[in-house]
């Protein structure tokens, strides 16, 4: 089952390789029970919750794990073209590398959690000086925003009161016209005014009106600015107590991971000893996860591993030897072609040679014979004629008497039954040219 787990068949697995593939399953199961472990703890700690209730989280972390190593196991380093045309192993592949990147973070994030349980009583006393510290700066905000809102209502009050003055000294300004166009006399060392109550005393009567209402409005805004001051003056205590509280329930209830990693961060920076202990045990942790993993060099240096790697390097490259001949028979095809055809063409003008000498002797051979029968036959006819006469005038055929070389030989006349006879055998002298043999065929 070990060995199963490892990504072996046990019924192709070697004796001798049964223990190394026996160890790495061992390691993988407890990999997964760091794993549920790990799970379970970072999920109880990061939701408040029991460890038991976050057990499933941790299975469920474990089996992702599990698998993952088992996958990597499982996945074999190819084979591969070298960059001198031989073949060589070829590097990890994507599934070890998301598995290393997994182990990083996992062995980190497990470590902390644990190392917060160990240092919690340290922990908590940074935890209450972050607490009190997000409170000063959040009440040193409140009251920089509250002494900005106090300035700005200060700063409104004056610019009612200012307001106001300037309506006051108008009014004043237009009552001394008014009463100058009553008495005549010269307001402000200006040029006497006209006596009575005359047109421009109706108008500078019209201005004093307005100008008396504007100094009512300028009143009424200035008294609200004031009571708008006093009263934000007044309940700026009671503001500032109530959230000095809402900040110490919040800062107070602010008890979580964040809270807890930013204390033990400060803690570190404080004591150089903590941070030996973080490095210690997360490079523990990645040691651990990492353990399967590592121990997949040795399994792929077994005969195993080595059997199944060349099995899956000829089913990768049997498609590619099949294109690679079938590409070659079609490039010597084609190189072949003008050899062929030139080849085909040479044979096919031998045989129309052949054939034409050999027409050519048949019509030769025909020809002679033709020529031969024709002789016969003028042959035939002109001994027939020969008896012919002979019978009619009654020569007598004289039969020739061999001399010597000296004398000179008289042709001896034949009797028509000798020359018939000489006829009949085929020894009467030819007329006409000799017929040559037929040319061989070439």
């Amino acid at each position: 089952m070990l060995a199963f787990f490892a990504g072996a068949q046990v019924k192709f697995l070697p004796p001798t390789e049964r223990a190394r593939f026996v160890t790495a399953g061992a390691l993988m199961l407890l990999t997964a029970a760091l794993a549920t472990c790990a799970g379970a703890t970072v999920v109880a700690l990061g939701f408040g919750i029991g460890t038991l209730q976050a057990l499933p989280f941790g299975i469920f972390y474990a089996l992702f794990i599990f698998f993952i190593d088992r996958s990597v196991l499982l996945t074999q380093t190819p084979y591969r073209y070298g960059a001198d045309g031989g073949v060589e192993t070829g590097r990890a592949g994507f599934s070890v590398a998301v598995r290393v990147f997994i182990a990083v973070c996992a062995a980190v994030i497990v470590g902390e959690t644990v190392l917060l349980r160990i240092f919690e009583s340290s922990i908590a006393s940074r935890v209450a000086e972050i607490q009190q510290e997000d409170a000063g700066h959040l009440l040193a905000g409140w009251d920089a925003n509250q002494e900005s809102e106090l300035a700005a209502r200060t700063a409104d009050l004056a610019a009612k009161q200012k307001g106001l003055d300037a309506a006051d000294d108008l009014v004043e300004v237009k009552t001394a016209e008014v009463n100058c166009q009553l008495t005549g006399g010269q307001p402000g060392g200006g040029p006497a005014c006209l006596g009575g109550a005359g047109p421009v005393y109706q108008i500078k009567l019209a201005e004093l009106a307005a100008a008396t209402a504007a100094v009512t409005d300028a009143t009424r805004l200035r008294d609200a600015a004031q009571r708008d001051l006093d009263e934000f003056r007044a309940a700026q205590k009671a503001r500032r107590s109530d959230f000095a509280a809402t900040v110490q329930t919040t800062t107070g209830a602010a008890d979580d991971l964040l809270m807890r990693e930013k204390a033990f961060w400060r803690l570190t920076t404080e004591d150089r000893s903590v941070l030996v202990w973080r490095l210690l045990l997360t490079l523990l942790l990645l040691g651990i996860d990492l353990a399967p993993l590592l121990f997949k060099r040795g399994l792929d240096r077994t005969s195993y591993r080595q059997r199944e790697r060349l099995e899956r390097w000829r089913d990768e490259t049997s498609a590619e030897v099949d294109a690679l001949q079938v590409g070659h028979t079609a490039r010597e095809r084609r190189d072949l072609a003008p050899v062929v055809a030139a080849r085909l063409a040479g044979r096919w003008e031998d045989y129309l040679l052949r054939r034409d000498g050999v027409e050519t002797a048949v019509r030769w051979t025909a020809d002679t014979a033709q020529a031969r029968l024709a002789e016969e036959e003028i042959s035939a006819d002109q001994e027939s004629r020969l008896r012919e006469l002979r019978r009619q005038h009654g020569i007598v055929a004289v039969s020739r008497v061999p001399t010597s070389d000296a004398e000179p030989s008289t042709p001896a006349v034949t009797t028509g039954s000798a020359a018939a006879a000489s006829a009949t055998t085929g020894s009467a002298v030819a007329t006409g040219p000799a017929v040559p043999a037929p040319p061989e065929p070439s």
